[in-house]
């Protein structure tokens, strides 16, 4: 027998004193362009806290050993011997880690001294 009254798709959100709270956008933005917009402050926020984190060792690892990868697979396409593909693969390993550190480390070091300088320039006006 088919059903009669169609059911209900969600559940209604009643409080302790009997109200029915209303449904409807609780969180969702009201447009495309405010999507758009609270999209590019998460972005933002994201770039920010990568840039500012302290480079590290482990990183520069992940980063030369992706790298050398490539570079293997590289020199296999190119139809290298196997041996002389991995000697070279973990030669550049050698060379990636510690260029890719130290190279992270000076941009690091850079933009915090740009910063640095900024918060100063921002506070003088307020000392004087």
């Amino acid at each position: 027998m088919a059903q009669t009254k169609k059911k209900r798709q969600t559940k209604h959100r009643g409080t302790q004193a009997g109200t029915i709270e209303s449904r409807g956008r609780t969180s969702r933005p009201t447009s495309r362009a405010q999507a758009r917009q609270q999209a590019a402050q998460r972005s933002r926020g994201k770039k920010v806290d990568r840039a500012s984190r302290e480079p590290s060792w482990r990183g520069a690892m992940t980063r030369a050993g992706i790298a050398a990868a490539v570079f293997f697979a590289i020199l296999i396409v190119m139809k290298q011997p196997i041996p002389g593909a991995v000697f070279i693969a973990i030669l550049m390993f050698g060379l990636y880690v510690p260029m890719g550190y130290y190279t992270d480390r000076f941009l690091y070091d850079r933009r915090q001294r740009k910063e640095a300088e900024a918060r100063a320039a921002a506070a003088e006006p307020k000392a004087k």
